[in-house]
């Protein structure tokens, strides 16, 4: 006797479909479970006998195995339970129609179902393959009840699925929670005082997808203004939202009262964090801090605090936006089109730019901490800020609070930018200004003859490389986007200039 039972299995953040195939033989009881199984899914019987008993049914007193489809790739994850479970009652049931039904969860040993990981994923593989309905813990329903196409069979226990299947009561189809579109933030840039400069860079960066590096000495604004840049971002959308989610729910960083990320997101690990914490992997690759900041900002304060060997392996996935990680012959990628932005102080001490502290950074402290921020990583952050103190004089003018600029008139103007780029880059392969490769910037960031000598004298007097070269351009075209204009002119250059970092300064780190 043999029964077919669709779920699914995860591979980093994407999902597969799986068939658990159950056969019963007469023979001494046993229970077999083949086909690349992790340890969670072989020590299944344990969890799953207990349940089916406890739930009010037989448990088969015979050969039971199972296969899981397809044999050659690996499978894993305690949501294999319920599957394994019902392709078990089935075998006493006969033959019923489950073709477009999928089942994920855990059981306890009471029968009770257990809220799961990676949930969304699993749904949206099964989803492309054609499954309409998935049954699935009460715990995870809010969460895939994002997909608009699919029938949600919210159910607590192995019961009330047992009931649904036979007939004797159906499951109603899980319809979600309203929500209201308008996000509300206890942080604004109205907050923050002076630093003019600073959140013009800022806008710059949110309208073209631009990393920044904010430097300045101790309590200058750097955290309070990088805490701030979501607030400008534009609202995700359905598909970024389903994205996101997706990536929290394998993370296991998804809570029952927020099952769906609506915002984008804000990373800010700490300096000690490992190479594995912050790009991902491990023996069961998991993502990172890089992919957990996908699709909005990952902050790095205390930038020259971090281990040099984890900033330069980030190189390569923040240009090309995913990572790549192999393990066991077997590839895995996560998504990491992320916001950089990083905040330091000019020395060790931080108070190298003060004027009325006296820095305590000896020469070699110095070069040291200069070679760091200025290494190969830095380079490719298309923005370096400097920040001062605020003056008291800002601190007591009341004027200067009410005219501060908000959160929502940066989001306005960020939106005009990104607007233009979206028409600009329609049916092409770059979502912004910040990803514009070699090609890219020769076609879209196009010079007259004025502009082109501009940027010649700037790059010999600098000494800028290349990379920078191509960097500026395209912090002008988002500056130029911002001014609503086709063409890049001499002002805007000018103000891109202004964002990179020079060996020539007389402090020997910023323009």
């Amino acid at each position: 006797m043999l029964t077919k039972i669709k779920t699914a299995t995860l591979t980093g953040v994407e999902g597969s479909p799986v068939v658990v195939e159950t056969d019963l033989h007469r023979g001494m009881p046993s229970f077999t479970v083949v086909g690349l199984a992790d340890a969670t899914i072989r020590e299944s019987c344990s969890r799953i006998k207990p349940a089916v008993l406890n739930s009010g049914y037989p448990f088969p007193p015979e050969r039971v195995t199972v296969n899981l489809v397809p044999a050659g790739k690996p499978k894993e994850g305690s949501h294999f339970d319920l599957p394994i479970a019902i392709g078990i009652l089935s075998l006493g049931w006969g033959n019923l129609p489950l073709g477009d039904t999928a089942f994920l969860g855990e059981l306890s040993l009471d029968g009770k179902l257990n809220r799961i990981k990676g949930a969304l994923p699993l749904a949206m593989s099964l989803r492309k393959s054609g499954i309409k309905n998935i049954v699935l813990p009460q715990g995870n329903a809010e969460e895939v009840a994002i997909l608009e196409d699919v029938n949600i069979l919210a159910a607590a226990d192995l019961s009330s699925i047992a009931d649904h299947i036979t007939g004797k009561k159906k499951l109603p189809f899980y319809k979600g929670k309203k929500k209201a579109d308008r996000i509300e933030w206890d942080l604004d840039f109205s907050q923050v005082i002076g630093q003019e400069a600073a959140k013009r860079a800022v806008l710059i960066g949110a309208a073209g997808n631009h990393g920044l590096l904010l430097m300045g000495g101790p309590g200058c604004g750097k955290t309070m203004i990088a805490k701030r840049i979501p607030t400008i971002m534009t609202p995700l959308s359905y598909e970024e939202k389903i994205e996101i989610t997706g990536i929290y729910s394998v993370a296991g960083l998804l809570a029952e009262d927020r099952p769906i990320i609506a915002r984008r997101p804000f990373r800010s690990p700490h300096h000690t964090i490992s190479y594995v914490g912050m790009l991902g992997g491990g023996k069961r690759p998991r993502p990172g801090e890089l992919s957990l900041a996908h699709r909005g900002v990952l902050f790095l304060d205390e930038f020259g605090e971090f281990d040099t060997k984890t900033i330069d392996a980030m190189r390569q996935p923040v240009e090309e936006g995913f990572i790549r990680i192999t393990r066991n012959n077997e590839e895995v990628i996560f998504p990491s089109s992320v916001m950089v932005v990083a905040a330091a102080n000019p020395c060790k001490c931080g108070y190298l730019w003060d004027e009325k502290k006296i820095c305590s950074c000896g020469q070699k402290q110095l070069e040291a901490y200069r070679r760091k921020l200025a290494g190969p990583f830095s380079d490719r952050i298309d923005m370096h800020v400097r920040m001062s103190p605020i003056p008291k004089e800002a601190l007591e003018s009341i004027r200067m609070r009410q005219d501060a600029l908000s959160s929502a008139d940066m989001r306005k103007q960020a939106e005009t930018a990104i607007a233009m780029q979206k028409q600009r880059y329609q049916g092409l392969r770059y979502r912004d200004n910040g990803s514009l490769d070699e090609w890219g910037i020769e076609r879209f960031c196009r010079l007259d003859e004025a502009c082109r000598r501009f940027l010649s004298i700037a790059y010999d007097k600098l000494g800028l490389t290349m990379r920078a070269h191509n960097r500026i351009l395209k912090v002008a075209r988002t500056i130029a986007d911002l001014a609503s204009s086709e063409s890049i002119e001499e002002q805007h250059i000018a103000e891109a200039l202004r964002y990179r970092i020079s060996d020539g300064d007389e402090n020997g780190l910023l323009v």
